[in-house]
């Protein structure tokens, strides 16, 4: 596809990029889709530019567009048909590949797409010839591999099928998939013996699960549930502790503990062959989600939305995503549809009162919030999560009573309740109650001992007010210790050797805090101070400003670096507040 950008032509496309570009920063605040253009090269930009920015929507409506104006550009309907998958556009994305698979340009991914359709409408044969195809990605070579067996499974050919599965070779992580995928092809045809020896194999990789946490669990959750069918209650038992212990706060996981305890049999989540192509979709989705890989994350969680409607495994996930993307207004579309039933629905209540939050919507997110403690008095994460919004906001004396209500209930604090009196301590200490935040913060430490956060913040503190100074600076040392890559608590360390006058200590620590972290404005400017301190002006003033371009969390934090800047640092060190203790991503 070649363009001339000359006169209007080139300004339609300027004008369209620069509007595409400022939507993708403001679609987390009020999205709207933007009109198309008149020209085939702005709406083609203008679609590439929304790509860049992960705003999948509106780069669905550029393409639309653009295609209209030139319905033969092959390299466009490819580009649209990537587009289509990661909106969730499915049965447009389909019809794409059906189209570039007429012209023999069909992209990898479209015969898996079109396989799902296949799928979708139960045309078991159909979905496995689209499948039979050499695969450059090892990925897709196990998904389509997986979902020819899943195919073979739904034509009742149960054998041939595991078969199939078997003969699926390639790296390590392969067989954790295989195994567990064969374990459910094994059940889904009656055989009980087989799928559960599987699904065994399965659970005993744990090294195959590394990278695949969400697999893994599922394989113990599909395991507990073979078990108590074929009436093995004592390992179904043995299985639904280890989970619990595995991830004690997991309300899925806790809610299969509880099941199998009372003898209930947990619900199946992969009962037939539509569900277990899901499934694969879903376990490669939630598998690749890191180091870059959102977006093929997000069509193959499309994917597995399209098979599996309302699953809300799917849905959380689907909405995790988004949120990670700051496409929160979507994300909590797809929140709101988990199940009132679900034991996901808890969470997806909290993510969409932390959205509305952020949104503004602060009366609705209260109204949420007072909800869940109402339904649920005894959910920590529900006071833990509120507190935290209160927080962000600075509401430090909203948080403390919140807290409390859950300290209260607690006849017997254990390990678990360690947050709780953190969060406290942290509200106490920015109410300038200190006795009380000291006597919280040793709780949380009596609770967790050698807790990195707790650590860090109680020795912070005492080296900022001049107290307790070598046992203050030991807890900050044996944080960084603990967590020698977390950039905050390098800086922390740094920042109380520059507080006990220890300039050069302090320019060693800054350094590799900013190193850790280079786009945090409050470490950079941390270490422009000890730089002046130690008698470097110029690269103290380079620091400055870089920390003032990256943007200050306040108007008063970049006023104080602005002055720095004019004047430099007065004579004799003065006493300098402690830096806003970095907050968790909650996406």
């Amino acid at each position: 596809m070649k363009f001339l950008f000359r006169g209007p032509v080139a300004a339609t496309a300027a004008v369209l990029l620069l509007s595409v570009s400022n939507q993708a920063q403001a679609e987390s605040a009020k999205p709207e889709l933007i009109q198309p253009g008149i020209s085939l090269s702005g709406n083609y930009l203008s679609a590439r530019i929304a790509d860049t920015d992960l705003d999948s929507a509106n780069a669905t409506t550029f393409y639309r567009s653009a295609m209209a104006l030139d319905p033969e550009d092959v390299v466009l309907k490819q580009r649209a048909f990537q587009a289509f998958m990661a909106n969730g556009d499915f049965d447009d994305a389909v019809d794409l590949a059906q189209i570039l698979g007429k012209v023999d340009q069909l992209p990898e991914l479209a015969s898996i797409v079109i396989a799902a359709n296949h799928v979708r409408s139960k045309a078991w044969s159909a979905a496995g010839n689209t499948l039979d195809v050499n695969w450059r990605s090892a990925v897709n070579r196990l998904v389509a591999g997986i979902l020819r067996g899943w195919a073979l499974a739904g034509d009742g050919k149960t054998e041939e099928a595991l078969a199939l599965v078997d003969e699926l070779k390639g790296p390590a992580w392969f067989d954790l998939f295989v195994q567990y995928h064969g374990g459910l092809i094994a059940l889904n045809g009656g055989n009980s013996d087989d799928g559960i020896r599987r699904l065994q194999i399965a659970f005993n990789n744990k090294d195959g699960g590394r990278g695949a946490n969400n697999t893994y669990l599922r394989v113990v959750q599909s395991l507990t549930k073979a078990f108590q069918d074929a009436g093995r209650t004592d390992q179904a038992k043995e299985l639904a502790n280890i989970a619990l212990n595995l991830q004690p706060q997991n309300p899925v996981i806790r809610r299969l503990h509880k099941d199998t305890m009372a003898g209930k049999a947990p619900e199946a989540r992969v009962n037939s062959p539509q569900l277990g192509a899901a499934e694969i979709f879903f376990n490669i989705g939630t598998a690749i989600n890191r180091d870059g890989g959102a977006e093929f994350a997000k069509v193959y969680l499309h994917l597995a939305n399209t098979l599996a409607p309302g699953d809300d495994s799917i849905l959380i996930q689907l909405a995790e995503l988004y949120d990670q993307q700051r496409k929160i207004v979507r994300a909590n579309t797809l929140f709101e549809q988990v199940s009132e039933k679900s034991s996901l629905h808890r969470i997806a209540r909290m993510e969409v009162a932390i959205n509305l939050d952020e949104l503004g919507e602060k009366d609705k997110a209260k109204e949420i919030f007072q909800a869940l403690l109402e339904s649920d008095p005894d959910d920590i994460g529900a006071y833990l999560t509120y507190g935290s919004v209160l927080a962000r906001h600075e509401n430090y004396l909203g948080v403390i009573p919140v807290l409390q209500q859950m300290i209260d209930r607690v006849e017997k604090p254990e390990r678990r309740h360690w947050s709780l009196f953190y969060r406290q301590g942290i509200a106490y200490e920015r109410t300038k109650q200190w006795p009380k935040a000291e006597a919280a913060f040793k709780k949380a430490l009596e609770l967790f001992p050698n807790q990195p956060s707790v650590l860090n913040y109680l020795g912070y503190s005492w080296v900022d007010m001049g107290i307790n100074l070598n046992e203050g600076l030991d807890l900050i040392r044996k944080a960084v210790d603990l967590r020698p890559n977390d950039g905050y608590m390098v800086d922390s360390l740094g920042w109380a050797y520059y507080r006990l006058g220890r300039f050069e200590d302090a320019v060693v620590d800054l350094e590799r805090a900013v190193s850790l972290r280079p786009g945090d404005p409050t470490i950079n400017d941390h270490l422009g101070d000890a730089y002046w301190r130690a008698g470097r002006k110029l690269e103290a003033t380079f620091q400055w400003r870089h920390a003032l371009a990256l943007d200050p969390p306040t108007e008063k934090e970049a006023r104080a670096i602005e002055d720095k800047l004019e004047n430099g640092l007065p004579d004799k060190p003065s006493t300098i507040a402690k830096p806003e203790e970095k907050k968790p991503n909650n996406g």
